[in-house]
């Protein structure tokens, strides 16, 4: 029977000037994982030569519309690492800049948490990629707010269901933490200081607003029940989702809606955006407190 492995599913950028990518990838492979990169033909024709160590997969569909750029959708990377994996396997998806650090006991010890949960990547930033060989690590290390990979075992992979998250937009690591733990799978954060990122400013158009909106309508969705309403606890839970469901459908048809040719006033979008921070605010620490904290033991 082969050893399990780890499967990590990517999407590369079609242009690597810093030479940030390429680090990454070649940190991965060094640590003995396998990696399969989604991306659309003409990419996988330019990138191909400069990666031949890992497999590409052709993207059958991808968010253009919304993103301005072929990435691919975040179901589709599951799948597409399932597909690429066997039974007992752990597989996850991973942002092409996460260079991960050198040691031995980092996939045996992520294999064997994986298991039956969800492990939660978050990174530590750095001012370039001369410091991924020298990085120290520190007492107290400064970690992101959001998630860059999310490593869980093959069998948990049909939890996710299509979705308008995509790689590099807004939301989809709080969309896949959500969705794991609506499901009951336990959450687990990495707090050892084993990704490292180069710092680079993101910018959001107005699109964030689209996946604000997928992402409450998910959630709102993701948190209904099955049950008839004789029990006590699903009435109050129906409830408290109708409160919020009608809270928000009221926000959010006067901060879109346009009224006689006029736009919505300040106080409608302000109202809008107000549901929306305090939205992922919530999200954002449901998260936090609901997911275990695990540290390679040699880090």
């Amino acid at each position: 029977m082969p050893k399990p492995t780890l499967v990590l599913a990517t999407s590369l950028a079609p242009t690597d000037e810093r030479g940030v990518q390429h680090a990454a990838i070649q940190s991965w492979l060094d640590l003995g994982i396998s990696v399969v990169a989604v991306n659309v033909a003409q990419e996988i024709d330019a990138l191909q030569p400069s990666y031949p160590d890992i497999h590409f997969e052709p993207a059958s569909r991808t968010a253009e519309q919304h993103a301005k750029r072929p990435v691919p959708y975040i179901y589709d990377l599951l799948q597409t690492a399932k597909a690429h994996s066997q039974s007992g396997d752990t597989i996850g998806i991973i942002n092409a800049d996460i260079f991960l650090r050198p040691s031995n006991d980092l996939v045996p010890f992520l294999s064997a948490e994986a298991a039956g949960s969800v492990i939660l990547g978050p990174r530590v930033d750095v001012s370039d990629k001369g410091v991924f060989e020298s990085y120290q690590s520190e007492s107290e290390p400064t970690f992101s707010i959001g998630y860059d990979y999310f490593l869980m075992s093959r069998d948990l992979v049909d939890d996710f269901k299509d979705s308008p998250f995509a790689m590099g937009m807004p939301f989809w690591d709080y969309w896949l933490p959500l969705t794991a733990y609506l499901n009951g799978r336990p959450l687990k954060t990495l707090e050892s200081p084993i990704a490292l990122h180069v710092t680079h400013e993101t910018r959001w158009d107005d699109t964030i607003y689209l996946f604000f909106h997928a992402l409450i309508a998910y959630a709102i969705e993701q948190s209904k029940t099955d049950d008839d309403g004789t029990d006590p606890a699903s009435r109050r839970l129906a409830f408290f989702l109708n409160v919020i469901s009608h809270h928000y459908g009221f926000v959010l048809d006067n901060g879109t809606a346009e009224s006689n040719s006029q736009a919505p006033d300040d106080n409608a979008l302000g109202a809008l955006a107000d549901f929306y921070d305090r939205f992922q605010e919530t999200a954002v620490h449901t998260i936090k407190s609901n997911a275990t904290t695990i540290r390679l033991p040699s880090a």
